[in-house]
């Protein structure tokens, strides 16, 4: 029961709750002696034959009354106990969450997205449980149970008392065995369905990849082979859980059977009457919920106790991205520099990025291009504080170091767009205004115009009220980056990372976009990640990335009569048509079409 223990911090965030439902716990407990013992009054009554009809009724009224009393007192612990219960959850519900948002991504990186929603929902409604029904089997079972022994002990017999309670203390070596067992095999099924879970969403989320690469039969396979390793475990803890009730009713039936013997004994030599042997029997039959309680709360209180130390683990995960306390002046310039002595991702043979060294001025625009795997897109992870970079390696923001600032600051300064847009649930409009909730549609319009996707949107049949599925699939791929890169130029933010943002468009769409970056933006400092050329003609200053080291630098121009690397892919793409900008791309190449998807 350390399980109560650990969480004795949420506990007293509503101990009040749990001290009136306690209370009226209690007070049941107490009441339900009272019809009990009225029927050994009106048995012994009966068997003396001094029952009248006014001593009849005064019983039954009492009984009447304790069973209303009882139900109004039931109401009151219960909704106290489980609404307290559900506030913690709440609470602690919050708490992940919020350790989720601090995660780097080093971390799902480990992890898997299956694992961590099985501890937010199946880890945490055990958890629920626990605070719930748990605590509630716990108190009962300990309060009715000692008060109802107390009731036998004073209204009927301690002799009789003490003689039926002689097999009881069995329950606590059959508990404890079973606890153990159970324990252990609700950690194999909680881990089994988090591998279910996982399964289940890669299967979903990648079914246009199964389907079209014909491997239906085998993810079955593959689903099915993991659902019956979840069903086998839970079936281990539905048996262990079986043995429970019949154990705890055996000791029971015993109990019960030493006292009819006993009871009787005790009746022929006079020490209790038959109406107080029949109170003691009703109370005996009241102690069984007590000890039931006192049986399947262990089981609840195993599955908390593991569901909790799994959460435990996330909680105890630490934040690799610390946040500073410098907030940055809305004043303050759009600059940027860049320090990197070297970068190493976790558990890599090769340093991802060394001795990368550049300045970003305020309203510049340089270019990042090079091979691929090259460490193009996690010089920009590290500018947004993705990861952790270790001293001396440092970058500047406004002239402060960024490790100094506020989040708020940071992302409030950059604007991002990733190379894999993410879309969310809701309307076009909304995934826009994502980081200006309480933009107007005059500014989603215009960033979408900017984006080059207005008129695409205002051709669907609810134009920017239109919903997205998850993940935007009905959009293009295409559409989604300019979606994404209208929410960026929306937020305001001075400084735009893009991140190979014009990959998916075609070469009409592209030039329109570039050029109104360049005529409504050009006052935005930019850092561009490319493997177009093209898009680099008009940056000030050009690095090209090899194996994470800067292989070159300079102007287009410069770069282009170096004969290195960019000259090489220039040329290439120049003779595929690639690089013909401005309006001649249009003309030269008739290209018309749609988006690539």
């Amino acid at each position: 029961m350390n399980i109560l223990w650990k969480l004795k911090g949420y506990l007293k965030m509503f101990g009040r709750h749990y001290l009136i439902a306690f209370a009226a716990l209690q007070v049941v407990a107490l009441v339900n002696l009272i019809p009990s013992w009225l029927i050994g009054r009106i048995v012994d009554g009966i068997s003396k034959g001094t029952l009248d009809s006014q001593a009849m009724i005064t019983h039954v009224a009492g009984i009447i009354v304790s069973g209303a009393a009882m139900y109004g007192l039931r109401f009151v612990w219960q909704s106290k106990l489980y609404g307290a219960s559900i506030a913690i959850t709440r609470v602690i519900r919050s708490e992940l969450f919020q350790k989720f948002s601090q995660l780097s991504p080093a971390f799902y990186a480990r992890r898997s997205t299956g694992d961590l929603m099985a501890h937010a929902t199946n880890d945490l409604n055990a958890v629920e449980e626990t605070m719930g029904m748990g605590v509630m089997t716990l108190v009962d079972s300990l309060i009715a149970g000692i008060t109802v022994i107390l009731g036998m002990i004073f209204v009927v017999s301690g002799e009789l008392t003490a003689v039926a309670l002689l097999p009881f203390p069995l329950l606590v070596l059959i508990t404890r065995r079973y606890g153990v067992k159970l324990h252990k095999a609700f950690g194999k099924a909680q881990s089994a369905f988090s591998d279910l879970t996982e399964e289940t969403r890669e299967t979903v989320s990648g079914i246009r990849a199964v389907r079209s690469h014909g491997i239906s039969d085998r993810q079955e396979q593959r689903f099915g082979k993991t659902l019956d390793e979840t069903v086998d475990a839970n079936l281990l803890v539905a048996k262990v859980d079986a043995a429970f009730g019949p154990t705890i009713q055996l000791v029971y039936g015993l109990s019960f059977v030493i006292s009819l013997g006993y009871g009787a004994w005790l009746i022929e030599q006079g020490s209790i009457t038959v109406g107080l042997f029949t109170t003691f029997t009703l109370y005996l039959g009241q102690l069984l919920g007590p000890f039931m309680q006192f049986g399947w709360q262990f089981n609840v209180f195993q599955r908390g106790k593991t569901s909790w130390r799994r959460l435990e683990q996330l909680f105890a995960e630490n934040i690799e991205v610390v946040e500073g306390d410098i907030t940055l002046p809305k004043t303050a310039d759009a600059s940027m520099s860049f320090d990197i002595k070297s970068f190493t991702y976790q558990k890599a043979n090769r340093k991802a990025l060394d001795k990368v060294k550049f300045d970003l001025p305020s309203g510049g625009l340089v270019g990042i291009t090079g091979p691929t795997g090259s460490g193009k897109s996690t010089l920009l992870h590290l500018a947004l504080r993705q990861f952790q970079l270790e001293m001396p390696s440092i970058i500047h923001i406004s002239g402060m170091p960024s490790d100094s600032l506020t989040f708020g600051s940071l992302r409030s300064k950059l604007a991002w767009v990733p190379q894999k847009p993410h879309l969310f649930s809701g309307s076009i409009a909304e995934n826009i205004a994502l980081a200006k909730p309480d933009a107007s549609q005059a500014e989603i319009e215009h960033v979408a115009e900017m984006a080059g996707i207005r008129a695409e949107i205002e051709a669907m049949p609810e134009g920017f009220d239109t919903s997205l599925r998850e993940g935007g699939t009905n959009l293009s791929g295409g559409q989604k980056q300019r979606l994404t890169l209208a929410r960026a130029l929306l937020s305001g933010a001075d400084i735009l990372l893009l991140d190979d943002p014009f990959s998916a468009l075609d070469m009409k769409t592209e030039v329109q976009v570039r050029q109104n970056l360049k005529a409504h933006y050009s006052h935005k400092t930019m850092l561009l990640v490319t493997q177009r050329l093209t898009n680099l003609i008009e940056a000030d200053h050009i690095l090209v990335l090899n194996d994470g080291q800067v292989e070159e630098r300079g102007s287009h121009h410069e770069l282009v009569a170096n004969q290195g690397w960019y000259s090489m892919v220039y040329q290439r793409q120049s003779q595929l048509g690639l690089s013909i900008s401005g309006d001649a791309a249009i003309q030269c190449t008739g290209i018309e079409g749609k988006d690539d998807e």
